[in-house]
């Protein structure tokens, strides 16, 4: 039913707007040409050229060939020639009217035209001969009345439809004006506008200026005429610009005033009636003196009043008006309460033409609403609609009706329609009672898309009352009762009674709901599912296509309907939380996994209450943070859930930069890979951006050279196990972190590959960090696999190299001890230079204590990489591919060959120091507390470093690590400590020997302690596997554990960082009670970085250590870091705690003076008298004397002197000031 207008180039249909032109004008009808394919003519009876009967034949004697009609509505089409009709109402009310008896709906309004009368009834016609018929009794109000006196043919009629009978095809009607009345000014507006047209009709053939002249009497303007003539019924006033314009002045619009004969006056205008160039005046005081407030500011000729007070009117306001000017078909009036601001009311309707209009008298007081401010759609005018046109005419029934003080629940009632809203029908009933209609009470399903587009204003519904707002909702919502038009209510609500007035909140996990939209934000858009119950929907949840996340503000408009499940719900607020996915319960791979319960009063909205994020899902989700270096993304998919996508998951393809293309608040579409559940019961979800699981082309190989790698795509395939992975495949990966020895790559989320230095290139590496940049892509193919160890080797050389890799055995065979060879220095490290042998790739260890006769200091300042020399071979170790080089002048000068330097001396160098890297470190992605470094601890040929003693002893005591020096640990100067040998040969007598060799006991414990903490400070594993080596190795060991978690934190894996610690509170002996504080530390500064919120995950750790440790140890330490995090507020209220439980310590006292002076506080007095009193007595003097130390210090020395504490402790003071004698304090004297 709703109708289109068509261009030249459509066909006209039956019920659409047409435009077309006057060829020639006949006795009774208009013929035009139609500017529409399929028909050229068209036909447009007089009586239909207006819904006006009076201006009917105005617009006939002035219409002439040539004139187009803008808006035509096609009615019905005869051969090859349609039957137009130009009426304003039927135009206006194209979209409702009917073309066929189904379209039709019982007490329903729909504009239509007289087509026929007898005796009997009325026949009104709509769109292609559809006709309904009026019974006499039906016609009128009065029964006695003559139909051919009330109506006449052609008639613009609104008919109200009583029953339609599908089965006959009949539609049975009523017109009485208390059924059909007008809810707007509809009627009146067609008359100002047609007048306008017929003005402009007249002065197209004369050479005047048309209409320009009713721009100087606009209404509410003042003009100056000269009186031309005095009459009997009022004065006539012509002006010296306008001939052919007359104004005239009633008796009651001069307001008392005597006026003569070419006298000159000043006038408001009240009305213009353009076709008979006639305007009406009033010089009332009323609108006199608001003329007088005008003259004083603005120009006397010709100024408009100004109308501020069309401002404050609103449409549909009612309010008191005064009859100013009767006129034939309207009424001119003035609203007192607003600046006497004029508007215009009919007198008539469009059913009510024929019948005599009420009287009216000037002066008269009458109740309009207000139906059009002034605009061009108005001709400039402010039409009001009288009550006694707009109200239905009260019969017995209502009248008995009206007695009625109210209305109960359940109650069925006839209401008409005064307002239609996006998400409610406005509706009155009964005696000027008012209620409305929510979107979710119009259909007994909410799957209807726009349920009100079928409703218009003036309507008559059948609803049912559901309930009655309280007086507060009243005074804010304009209405007094909710209404319900649900099919199943109406026919069945006698039997439910009061039992609508109570809404239950029958809602259930995973239940299938459908709600309208009704507000929109940035993350979330909210949705009404009945009269007191929302939801809301999460921006991330209504699409995964990134293009519709950008665009959902325009997708999801107010009142569209939406379909999903419930999430969860608050009994207490009345809210949903909706997912347009299904949910269902997979606990092995599923996001959450709370039960819900609907009675539960409590917020289930802010966090994974069930199952609606699955392994596999593809979702939608926004970039929240890029991750520096390799690290991927952090992206967020639910308002409390966030993703990380690994960096070989961004694209489907091998680019050299796949973050190119992607910034932060980006929507991206994403896949979920894997959930895993922590021990504290949150989750950690890996995603990935690649819409293919392979990639294009995975299994195309490739042999393109590392160095010409831009910004080339390249095809292979992830290898996501280490199953799938063989030697001399085919592989790429990411460059993840660079280490002296080599560098170590990312194949896949989960598997990684390191690649030695010598695998590399063909050539020599200069400069490795800017060579192997962390994030290049690599080419390589895979040299060695280890299933057991899930170790990986890449290497990077051709084919050609690896023919010279050969030679490397070979060459090894050619060496003897006792060669000089030469060569080139490859590297440089603190223990000796690494060398690369001419005509071989062997590299030989020349050891720092080979390097010359005499010391040398410092390495690095006497060779440099690249530099060739010349050395002999002092030892060469074909099992372990190891040759030991000399460069002492010395070597050179004898003529005989050195022996291999004994194996105390040397064999311990090589095992403890031969091949190990220097400390790379890796940053944090965020600031932590923890402070660790990421290091590597891989040898040159991939052997491990550890000394065959360390391996031997598990059970080695703990590094002792202080809490609270755990960044300043002193690892470089640990790992700088050179390992001291035991010279055998210096001992003389037995005696000497036995000292010598109890000595080199200690010296050996000595370094088998200073190999551990080289391999945990200077050799830290690269994965976690290795980690999980050296844990079992010092299972107590704190150090140990908290280098395992910052290991973790590298990874911006904060969950496994919470289960390491778990485990290491579980692992380590109860008896190490200090080794579990420093685990217990760690972890608080792990929850005050990143828990939510910090304070309550670290108050929850807290209370958990309390039950293992000394609680005043736990307190102290919490203390220690809210100062070094500057918590005040926190640290504050955790001290005056401890002042309370700890009150015998002296040591807690101490610290709360020490905070108060940090903190500049006055009442170090009063602490101090608080400690005395609690603290035992053989602790006054070391309390006294700290504290007056701390405030000689850290805050005023004058408090500090004798006399502060003198009055109660003289004879135990002088201890104290003994001690502060050693600070030089002679200012205390």
């Amino acid at each position: 039913m709703t109708p289109a207008r068509v261009t030249d180039d459509d066909v006209a249909k039956l019920g659409t707007i047409v435009s077309g032109v006057v060829e020639r004008v006949t006795p009774h009808a208009a013929i035009v040409r139609v500017n529409a394919k399929g028909y050229t003519k068209g036909t447009i009876s007089a009586e239909h050229l207006s819904d006006h009967q009076g201006l009917v034949g105005l617009m006939k004697s002035v219409l002439k060939p040539g004139y187009e009609f803008d808006q035509l509505l096609v009615l019905d089409a005869e051969s090859n020639n349609l039957i137009l009709t130009a009426k304003y109402s039927l135009i206006k009310s194209a979209k409702q009217l009917p073309a066929e008896v189904s379209q039709i709906c019982p007490h329903s309004i729909i504009h239509g035209y007289v087509c026929n009368l007898i005796e009997s009834g009325c026949f009104v016609r709509y769109i292609e001969r559809l006709t309904g018929f009026a019974l006499r009794s039906k016609a009128t109000d009065d029964r006695r009345t003559n139909l051919s006196e009330a109506f006449y043919i052609g008639q613009s009629v609104r008919s109200y439809i009583l029953d339609v009978s599908s089965e006959t095809g009949r539609v049975t009607l009523s017109l009485k004006q208390s059924l059909c009345s007008s809810m707007d000014a509809s009627f009146i507006q067609e008359y100002f506008l047609l007048e306008e047209k017929i003005a402009k009709l007249q002065l197209s053939d004369s050479k005047s200026l048309g209409l320009n002249w009713v721009e100087d009497f606009s209404i509410g303007s003042v003009v100056e005429g000269k009186v031309s003539d005095v009459k009997d019924f009022g004065v006539v006033v012509s002006f010296e610009k306008y001939n052919d314009v007359f104004a005239f002045v009633t008796h009651y619009q001069l307001g008392g005033i005597t006026v003569e004969t070419g006298s000159i006056v000043r006038a408001v205008v009240l009305d213009v009636a353009k076709i008979e160039h006639l305007v009406d005046l009033s010089l009332r005081a009323a609108f006199v003196d608001i003329l007088r407030e005008e003259t004083s500011k603005v120009d006397i000729n010709k100024k408009k009043r100004k109308k501020e007070s069309h401002k404050e009117l609103e449409v549909h306001q009612t309010v008191d008006a005064m009859v100013e000017i009767v006129k034939d078909t309207y009424l001119v009036l003035s609203i007192p309460q607003y600046n006497f601001a004029v508007g215009y009311a009919s007198l008539t309707d469009y059913s009510t033409q024929k019948f005599p209009p009420r009287q009216y008298v000037n002066g008269q007081s009458v109740i309009a609403t207000i139906m059009a401010l002034p605009s061009p759609a108005t001709a400039g005018r402010l039409l009001l609609l009288l009550k006694s046109v707009s109200e239905v005419t009260e019969t017995s029934s209502s009248k008995r009706a009206k007695k009625k003080s109210g209305y109960d629940v359940g109650a069925v009632v006839q209401a008409e329609i005064t307002e239609i809203k996006t998400l409610e029908l406005k509706l009155k009933f009964g005696s000027g009672f008012h209620g409305r209609v929510h979107i979710t009470e119009a259909n007994d399903d909410n799957a209807v898309e726009n349920p009100f587009k079928d409703f218009r204003i003036g309507q008559t519904l059948t609803a049912v009352i559901v309930s009655k707002t309280n007086k507060s909702e009243n005074n804010r919502k304009n209405y007094q009762w909710e209404l319900s038009i649900r099919p199943s209510l109406v026919t069945g609500s006698t039997e439910m009674g009061v039992k609508l007035g109570n809404e239950d909140f029958s809602y259930s996990i995973g239940q299938h709901v459908t709600g309208f939209v009704y507000k929109l934000d940035s993350e979330w858009i909210w949705l009404t599912m009945s009269r007191h119950v929302k939801a809301q929907l999460y921006v991330l949840d209504s699409s995964c296509e990134p293009t519709e996340l950008q665009e959902f503000q325009k997708r999801y408009t107010v009142g569209k309907a939406i379909s999903g499940y419930i999430l969860s719900a608050n009994k207490e607020k009345k809210l949903l939380r909706f997912v347009l996915r299904l949910i269902y319960s997979a606990p092995d791979r599923t996001l959450g996994c709370e039960t819900i319960k609907i009675d539960d009063t409590s917020n289930h909205l802010n966090g994974n209450v069930s199952y609606h994020i699955h392994e596999g899902d593809v979702v939608g989700g926004r970039i929240s943070k890029i991750l520096p270096g390799v690290g991927g993304m952090l992206i967020k998919i639910d308002p409390h859930q966030y993703g990380k996508v690994h960096f070989t998951e961004l694209t489907d393809l091998w680019v050299s930069d796949p973050l190119s293309g992607y910034h932060e608040g980006q929507f991206v579409k994403c896949k979920v890979l894997e959930i895993s559940h922590s021990v504290k019961g949150t989750f950690q979800v890996d995603l990935s951006l690649r819409t293919t699981s392979d990639g294009i082309h995975s299994q195309k190989s490739t042999t393109v050279n590392n160095s010409e790698l831009n910004n080339t795509v390249y095809f292979a395939s992830r290898v996501e196990s280490i199953e799938d992975l063989h030697p001399k495949m085919n592989v790429q990966g990411y460059v993840k972190n660079i280490t002296p020895k080599g560098c170590f790559i990312m194949l896949s989320r989960k598997l990684d590959a390191k690649i030695l230095l010598s695998n590399l290139s063909d050539g020599y590496v200069e400069n490795l960090e800017k060579e192997f940049p962390i994030g290049k892509l690599v080419v390589g193919k895979v040299a060695s696999v280890e299933p057991l160890s899930k170790r990986v080797e890449v290497t990077l050389r051709t084919s050609n190299a690896s023919k010279t890799q050969k030679s490397d055995i070979n060459g090894l065979n050619s060496l003897h001890v006792g060669d000089i060879v030469s060569g080139q220095i490859k590297r440089i490290e603190s223990y000796g230079l690494f060398i690369t042998i001419d005509h071989t790739n062997t590299v030989g260890l020349c050891h720092i204590s080979e390097l010359s006769d005499d010391h040398v200091d410092n390495i690095e300042t006497k060779y440099r990489a690249g530099e060739r020399v010349t050395s002999k071979v002092l030892k060469v170790d074909e099992d372990r591919q190891r040759v030991s080089l000399g460069m002492k002048n010395s070597y050179f000068m004898s003529n005989f060959d050195i022996q291999a330097p004994s194996k105390q001396k040397y064999d311990d160098a090589i095992e403890e120091k031969d091949h190990m890297v220097g400390t790379q470190l890796t940053m944090l992605p965020d600031r932590g507390s923890l402070g660790m470094q990421n290091l590597d601890f891989e040898c040159e040929n991939g052997q491990h470093p550890l000394p065959a003693e360390v391996e031997a002893r598990a059970s080695i005591l703990p590094l002792e690590v202080p809490l609270d020096d755990i960044e300043k640990s002193d690892m470089v100067n640990a790992a700088c400590q050179n390992i001291e040998h035991v010279d055998d040969a210096d001992a003389v007598d037995q005696k000497n020997k036995s000292q010598a060799k109890k000595k080199a006991n200690e010296e050996r414990e000595r370094e088998i302690r200073a190999a551990e903490e080289r391999l945990l400070e200077k050799d830290i594993p690269r994965s976690a596997d290795e980690f999980e080596k050296v844990v079992r190795i010092s299972p107590n060991s704190s150090f140990v554990w908290i280098k395992y978690m910052a290991f973790m934190l590298s990874l911006a894996d904060v969950e496994k960082a919470r289960s390491i610690a778990e485990r290491a509170l579980k692992t380590i002996n109860i008896r190490e009670e200090s080794e579990k504080l420093n685990v217990w530390v760690a972890y608080f500064n792990l929850e005050n970085e990143y828990g939510y919120p910090p304070e309550d995950a670290v108050s929850k750790i807290f209370g958990r250590a309390l039950q293992y440790c000394d609680p005043k140890k736990v307190h102290l330490a919490l203390l220690g870091m809210y100062e070094r995090t500057e918590q005040h507020k926190l640290a504050d209220e955790l001290l005056n705690k401890m002042s309370k439980k700890f009150k015998h310590s002296c040591k807690v006292w101490l610290r709360r003076i020490q905070w108060i002076l940090n903190q500049n506080q006055d009442e170090v007095q009063s602490i101090v008298k608080r400690a005395v009193v609690c603290l035992p007595r053989h602790k006054h003097i070391k309390f006294l004397s700290q504290a007056a130390i701390l405030e000689f210090k850290c805050g005023v020395p004058d408090r500090g002197r004798w006399e502060c504490f003198a009055s109660t402790q003289r004879e135990q003071i002088c201890g104290a000031f003994i001690l502060i004698k050693k600070f030089d304090l002679v200012m205390w004297m």
